[in-house]
């Protein structure tokens, strides 16, 4: 069945057939969209994964239109408010709960890797999963470092922040689209009965 759209629970509808934010001119939202493309092929309930998955590109969107207010502050002098974010505390908070869906994925990895049979998806889903951890360190970094640059108004040093973590999130969303494939691949393979994560396309 082909889905149009996807419905989160949480208010929002996504629209899978939608166009993709330009790659060049918002990049991060042009990574969200490709995750949540990559979500919404499954059902959420009975895979945390998917859940995490979604949730960690719902929240790097927000970040990337907070980001964007905040550029239009520093080079036009607006003072219109374009985020959910009310402060760089709204923005540390959100790396946070990112870092924090990264290591649900990464749980729910590890067990998939401990019961799939095939070696060669294994390594597959490791090699997918291995730069997760250090983007993670890297995203808390970044939020810091522009937090600091924020306090100071540093205009440069936050310029160089939001490059950093353009960076950082389209590798992370990358790893993640990469290992929720590589998961349902060894999902697959392993025995009904051993296998809590499941994998049901729409």
């Amino acid at each position: 069945a082909v889905v149009s759209t996807q419905s989160t629970g949480e208010g929002e509808e996504f629209d899978v057939n939608a166009p993709a934010p330009d790659p060049v001119e918002a990049p991060i939202e042009h990574a969200a969209f490709k995750l949540r493309q990559e979500t919404a092929k499954y059902h959420e309930e009975d895979n945390g994964m998917i859940t995490a998955a979604r949730k960690i590109a719902q929240k790097f969107q927000q970040m990337a239109k907070y980001t964007k207010g905040r550029r239009e502050i520093l080079e036009l002098g607006s003072t219109e408010e374009k985020s959910e974010f009310s402060s760089m505390t709204d923005m540390i908070s959100t790396c946070k709960e990112i870092i924090a869906l990264t290591k649900q994925i990464q749980k729910h990895a590890d067990l998939i890797s401990k019961n799939c049979p095939d070696k060669r998806l294994v390594l597959s889903l490791a090699n997918s999963m291995e730069p997760m951890g250090m983007l993670s360190q890297q995203l808390n970094i970044i939020a810091s470092v522009k937090a600091a640059a924020c306090g100071k108004y540093d205009e440069s040093a936050e310029v160089e922040a939001d490059e950093m973590l353009t960076i950082n999130a389209q590798n992370l969303m990358k790893s993640v689209r990469d290992t929720v494939r590589a998961s349902e691949s060894c999902s697959v393979k392993i025995d009904s009965a051993s296998n809590k994560l499941k994998f049901k396309r729409k």
